[in-house]
């Protein structure tokens, strides 16, 4: 066992990506969105069909409450509207506005500069190792916390 822990390892991490995602898109336009809401537009950007608050706490794995509250401030900044879907008024439709659609190239180009500068130095077979390892880390994070919301943790 090593003196490392992996939480912190990926706290520091996390906190250094949203600081260049800052760095590569700038101040302007992109002020006042976050890494995540990036994350969610190109998420939204590349979709082939319609989308909805679920498919995105399926992608991300966050919590309802957290999209809802992720979306809502999306919405206030004019990033995207939800509309009722036809077959299901209860359903609502994820759309980005045009301002979003406006600034996709900046997202696009900073979440690839961002991919390229943490891959620098880095082989395939150790990224391939690293998906590995972060899918079981994921795995058996998601099954603890299966057994505990079933009262068994």
């Amino acid at each position: 066992m090593c003196d490392k822990r992996i939480g912190t390892e990926l706290g520091m991490l996390n906190n250094l990506i949203k600081r260049q995602m800052v760095c590569t898109t700038g101040k302007d336009e992109m002020a006042n969105i976050t890494g995540m809401q990036a994350m969610i537009l190109w998420f939204l950007m590349q979709a082939k069909e319609e989308r909805f608050q679920r498919d995105i706490e399926t992608y991300f794995r966050i919590r309802r409450s957290t999209a809802t509250g992720i979306l809502n401030l999306m919405e206030d900044h004019g990033l995207l509207r939800r509309e009722p879907v036809e077959q299901d008024r209860r359903l609502k439709r994820l759309v980005l506005t045009d301002r979003a659609k406006a600034l996709y190239e900046r997202i696009q180009q900073a979440m690839a500069q961002t991919e390229a500068l943490m891959e620098e130095g880095i082989d395939p077979e150790e990224l391939a190792v690293w998906f590995r390892v972060c899918e079981k880390i994921r795995a058996n994070l998601e099954k603890y916390q299966r057994k505990a919301s079933e009262g068994q943790g």
